[in-house]
């Protein structure tokens, strides 16, 4: 959801961001429980930290960490896993759960000396979220650390693909057996009331569920790395859009979209290009934002070279969160890529090359 998980600050240069989510369940817990919401705090600062690992490591392999975004169930650190290699891959996403089994154990050091009551509890809390934040990652399947650690493990003897689809399938085993360890526990464990029980294998029904979808788009993602190497965004541009002064007002620059059957307007400011986000009647119903020049509604777009890869390209786009990226051909703009347009020909592109490889196996 792009625009909804708000920057609360940098550290080490890298952008910090809450996903909503996360947000709305801190300010949930605020309203429940005072407690509960300072434990869910240093679930943030421990999630925060295991993400920092990976960040630290990253940067000393001189790999650019874009942002990290705080999820409830963990975090996501934001970079170009293009340019890694799969033994700088191994000890990245290996630094994460290490880091928090760490703290863990630090903090498990320091629970016997805490003043009994909310202190130790709060203390044996911070260690066993620690734990279990690193001992769940190491679980090897995507979309978590262990399945990264896994696949780049078996990079060495495999193609990047073959690796994601053993990974993949061997996840989909460990979270299979995860549902059916939480049913069996759930019908035998002793001393868990009936609505206990229900809510423990909903849960973690949910978890998995969100893995297996994790685990499917990194599949999706190897598929395509592999078969639309040789798409380009040229393949891909689109001239339906239309370029502005930034000091146009908004008044004229509607007049020239009726005209050119256009929606999408660009305009320069410096060295960036952005989108003219121009607000609709519902959002603004104020008319006389008419008059204001077009540059006070513009979000910045990254921008790719003419023959970059679109299989590239359109990982910018997700990282970036932005459905548009500008096109550029030497110092000027050729056109703009969106993201369902270079999905559908990517998709199409490979289902073609996987359907030629079946028929080639047949015969």
């Amino acid at each position: 959801m792009p625009g909804m998980s708000p920057n609360i600050g940098k550290i080490a240069g890298v952008e910090i961001q809450l996903h909503w989510s996360f947000l709305l369940l801190l300010l949930f817990v605020l309203i429940v429980s005072l407690y509960v919401f300072a434990l869910f705090v240093i679930l943030f600062i421990c999630v925060l930290i295991h993400e920092l690992a990976h960040t630290i490591t990253s940067q000393h392999y001189n790999i650019k960490v874009k942002r990290i975004v705080l999820l409830p169930i963990g975090g996501v650190s934001v970079m170009d896993l293009d340019k890694v290699k799969p033994s700088q891959e191994f000890y990245i996403a290996l630094a994460g759960p290490l880091a928090s089994i760490a703290l863990g154990l630090i903090f498990m050091a320091l629970s016997p000396f805490a003043p009994v009551g909310i202190i130790r509890q709060t203390i044996t809390f911070t260690f066993e979220i620690n734990l279990l934040l690193g001992v769940f990652n190491l679980i090897p399947g995507f979309p978590l650390d262990g399945g990264r650690v896994f696949r780049a493990y078996l990079e060495k003897s495999r193609s990047y693909l073959r690796a994601t689809q053993v990974t993949v399938k061997l996840g989909n085993i460990v979270f299979f057996l995860f549902v059916v360890g939480t049913i069996i526990f759930a019908i035998y464990a002793k001393g868990y009331s009936m609505v206990e029980r229900e809510f423990i294998v909903f849960y973690d029904v949910f978890i998995v569920m969100f893995l297996y979808s994790g685990s499917q788009a990194e599949l999706q993602s190897a598929y395509t790395r592999q078969y639309a190497s040789d798409l380009y965004v040229k393949d891909a541009i689109s001239k339906n859009f239309m370029i502005v002064n930034k000091n146009e007002s908004l008044g004229s620059v509607y007049a020239k979209m009726l005209k050119k059957h256009t929606n999408i307007v660009l305009f320069k400011d410096g060295a960036d290009v952005k989108l003219a986000r121009i607000p609709t009647q519902r959002q603004n119903p104020n008319y006389s934002i008419i008059g204001k020049p077009v540059s006070s509604f513009g979000a910045k777009l990254p921008i790719v070279e003419y023959d970059s890869s679109l299989y590239k390209a359109l990982n910018e786009m997700q990282s970036e969160n932005s459905a548009i990226l500008v096109v550029r051909k030497g110092p000027r703009i050729a056109g703009i890529v969106t993201e369902q347009h270079a999905e559908s020909i990517i998709a199409l592109h490979v289902s073609k090359k996987l359907s030629g490889r079946d028929k080639h196996a047949k015969s």
